[in-house]
């Protein structure tokens, strides 16, 4: 029996699958909490209708933004750092 191990690019892979399949969970959280979220700091401080409830979803909308840029940034910063590495 052979033990292999995972080489970079398979591990890669995995990497962004486990990101990809948990921003799927963290979109729909965060656009609940945002939601409730922003309803009950209407009614706490009795603001318009939606003033709040429109930050909360507008920074949940920013904040899924920001992980998907960090995430291809990410996946590009480590192809270009590897293709350096193999023309060295």
């Amino acid at each position: 029996m052979t033990n292999k191990t995972p080489d970079k690019e398979h591990m890669r892979m995995l990497e962004a699958l486990a990101t990809v399949s948990s921003l799927a969970f963290m979109a729909v959280i965060d656009f609940l909490l945002a939601y409730f979220g922003g309803d009950w700091l209407d009614r706490h401080f009795e603001t318009g209708d939606h003033t709040m409830r429109g930050i909360c979803i507008g920074l949940a909308i920013v904040s899924l933004v920001m992980t998907y840029y960090n995430l291809i940034q990410r996946s590009v910063l480590s192809r270009d750092t590897e293709h350096k590495k193999d023309e060295k």
